[in-house]
């Protein structure tokens, strides 16, 4: 029986389908076919946001200025100088009650760690896994 080598430098047929004989199948992902609608145009856009301004009383914000945006702002420097998307929102009870629900779960997860750290400091047996990686110096 002789084999021909050479079959890497020869096209393949016009048929062939790679993986076909194993079970493979080709498929499309939805990247491979694009968006599946058009978005908001421009204009849209620049009328949703006008509309949504003047109904939270900020009419100049939008009005079609561009200011020079500073990543430094001042505003975004202090957590309780709201001034920029919730400014204008009202805080009610449902806020009351999501800030009890985050208080509560980062109790729950802090008393969760200690007692982990507790546990784990007591174990003789307990070496971290990042104990391997760090090379000791002697």
């Amino acid at each position: 029986m002789t084999g021909r080598r050479d079959f890497l430098s020869q096209p393949a047929p016009e048929n062939y389908v790679a993986g076909l004989g194993r079970g493979a199948t080709g498929f499309t992902t939805r990247s491979d076919l694009g968006p599946a609608r058009e978005g908001p145009s421009e204009d849209q856009i620049k009328e949703a946001l006008a509309k949504r301004a003047a109904a939270l009383g900020f009419s100049d914000a939008v009005g079609g200025k561009k200011e020079e945006e500073d990543d430094n702002d001042e505003r975004y420097q202090d957590p309780d100088n709201e001034v920029g998307l919730f400014a204008g929102g009202v805080y009610d009870k449902d806020d009351d009650e999501a800030d009890r629900i985050y208080r509560e779960i980062d109790e729950k997860m802090d008393k969760r760690r200690r007692a982990r750290r507790l546990v784990l400091s007591f174990n003789p047996h307990y070496t971290p896994a990042s104990s391997q990686f760090i090379p000791k110096l002697v």
